[in-house]
């Protein structure tokens, strides 16, 4: 059995474009790379300005998204920032958060595949765009609270996620 899949060359068809458009519609900034395969993008978030990328590849067909959050991880965390990435990433349902130890980065990243088609459709990047400024939102400050607070990645999971009601 194999899993080649073979897709037609269309040349026309640029899905950059398609990404270019929905980040004019939400009002972030970007820029393309001189190759025209990536972007980089501002994600305005709650807790400041971030940088993203969005990242296209034909073999295999997909469209990679990813926010790198501004956060300095510390070396003597990197087990309680690795758990805090699990239990992150078990409350996500778009993406995922990575932690790249050797570079001291912990970043947010959703892959579309492309498998029969050409370009993805406007409200898959719009969903992965909300789903990515979501996920970072609600979870910069589980980071912060572990990195800076020296919080167990339990407590600043829950302070992360406490709501109060109604309104003061």
């Amino acid at each position: 059995m194999s899993l080649t899949v073979e897709t037609p060359e269309i040349q026309d068809i640029d899905p950059m474009e398609l990404v270019e458009n929905c980040l004019d519609i939400a009002g972030w900034e970007y820029q393309r790379d001189e190759e025209d395969h990536s972007l980089q993008c501002i994600a305005q978030t709650r807790w400041g300005d971030m940088g993203g990328m969005f990242a296209s590849r034909r073999e295999p067909p997909a469209l990679h998204f990813s926010i790198t959050l501004d956060i300095k991880p510390k070396s003597e965390r990197q087990a309680q920032i690795s758990q805090l990435v699990m239990m992150a990433n078990e409350r996500l349902w778009l993406g995922h958060f990575d932690y790249w130890i050797d570079e001291g980065v912990i970043l947010y990243r959703h892959a579309l595949p492309l498998l029969d088609r050409v370009e993805p459709e406007a409200g898959e990047v719009r969903a992965i765009l909300a789903a990515g400024l979501d996920a970072v939102n609600m979870f910069v400050p589980a980071f912060n609270f572990v990195i800076w607070a020296g919080k167990t990645p339990r407590e600043a999971m829950e302070a992360a996620l406490f709501e109060t009601t109604g309104e003061a």
